[in-house]
C-alpha cells in the first residue's frame, strides 16, 4: 500500500461546492467551518475563529502564504467569508473569520445541500474522516489559549508603561517590549521600568539598557535582580568603608609630613619678602656709593 493514500485523516470536500467556488477555496472554507464548530468566541451575535497566515501555512503546507491570502481575499469579495479584528491589542492584526452561510446558500445548489447532509452523516459514521488537516481540536484550543495568555501578559506591560508616565506607547516601542518579554519575561520588563521610576527616570531607552545588562548577566527572575542589586549595594558600602579605614590608618609620619608641607609655604613666602628687602637695601647702597664724591 502507498503511504500517500488515506494514511492521514482527510478533509471532506463537496464536489458541487468545489465546482461553484473552486477546489482550493473549498478546502479553506471547510477548514474554517470546522473551527467555527469548536470555537467559543462570540462577537456581534456570530461565532468567530481567528488565525494568522503563518498558522494557515502550517495547516496547508503545500500552499504559500501569498496563495492562502489570495484565496481568502477572493472569498471575502464573494461575501462568503467575513473578517474582523477583535484582538485586545489594536496593534495585533490577526484576522478573525466567520462564514456568511446565507451568502453561501445563495450560490449553492440543492444538490450541494443534499450532498452536505449526506457527508455529515458519513462523518458521524466514519469518525476517522471527521478531523481536519492536520491538527486536532486539542492542539488548536491549546494554541489559542497560549496566544490569549501571551496577549494578556503583553497588555499588562503596555498598561504599566502608559500608566506610570513613560508616555503613549508607539508601535516601535510595543515591538521592543514584545521582544523583551519573549527574551526575558513580562515580570522583568516591569521590574526594569520600576527601577527607572525609582531613579526618577521615564525613558524607555534606559529601560532597554537595564534589560540588556540583565540579559548579559543571564538574570532570569525578579528574585535574581534583587539579589544582584543587594550585592552591588554591599560592594559600594564596602568600598566606602575601605576608603575611610585607609584614611584613619594613615601613619603619623605621613600626617606630620603633610603638616610640614603646609607650614613650609608661609615660611617660603616670608623668605621671599625678606630677600626682596635685602635686595632693595643692597641696590640702595650701590646707588649711594656711586653718588658719593670721590
Amino acid at each position: 500500500m502507498s503511504k500517500l493514500l488515506l494514511d492521514e485523516k482527510p478533509l471532506l470536500i463537496i464536489p458541487s461546492l468545489a465546482k461553484k467556488i473552486g477546489l482550493n477555496e473549498s478546502i479553506i472554507l471547510q477548514q474554517i467551518h470546522y473551527w467555527l464548530q469548536v470555537s467559543d468566541h462570540t462577537y456581534e451575535g456570530h461565532t468567530w475563529m481567528y488565525n494568522t497566515y503563518d498558522k494557515w501555512t502550517e495547516q496547508f503546507p503545500w500552499w504559500s502564504k501569498a496563495t492562502i491570502r489570495r484565496l481568502i481575499t477572493k472569498m471575502e469579495k464573494l461575501g462568503i467569508i467575513v473578517t474582523g479584528n477583535f484582538n485586545k491589542m489594536k496593534m495585533d492584526k490577526t484576522k478573525w473569520y466567520r462564514i456568511n452561510y446565507e451568502a453561501l446558500d445563495d450560490i449553492s445548489s440543492p444538490c450541494a445541500q443534499n450532498e452536505q447532509s449526506r457527508c455529515s452523516k458519513l462523518a458521524v459514521e466514519e469518525p476517522t474522516l471527521s478531523t481536519p488537516i492536520p491538527e486536532s481540536t486539542t492542539d488548536i484550543t491549546s494554541d489559542n489559549k497560549k496566544e490569549e495568555a501571551a496577549q494578556a501578559t503583553a497588555l499588562s506591560v503596555y498598561h504599566f508603561f502608559e500608566q506610570n508616565g513613560f508616555g503613549t506607547i508607539s508601535p516601535y516601542t510595543a515591538e521592543s517590549i514584545h521582544n523583551w518579554i519573549r527574551d526575558l519575561s513580562a515580570e522583568l520588563v516591569i521590574e526594569a521600568m520600576k527601577t527607572e521610576i525609582e531613579n526618577n527616570s521615564r525613558n524607555w531607552r534606559y529601560v532597554s539598557a537595564v534589560l540588556k545588562d540583565w540579559s548579559v548577566k543571564k538574570i532570569k527572575t525578579v528574585k535574581e535582580v534583587h539579589a544582584a542589586q543587594e550585592a552591588f549595594r554591599k560592594r559600594q558600602s564596602h568600598n566606602r568603608k575601605g576608603n575611610k579605614i585607609r584614611k584613619e590608618l594613615m601613619p603619623d609620619w605621613l600626617k606630620e609630613g603633610e603638616a610640614e608641607v603646609k607650614e613650609t609655604k608661609p615660611s617660603q613666602q616670608m623668605s621671599t619678602e625678606q630677600f626682596e628687602r635685602e635686595r632693595e637695601e643692597l641696590l640702595q647702597r650701590i646707588r649711594n656709593y656711586k653718588e658719593k664724591p670721590r
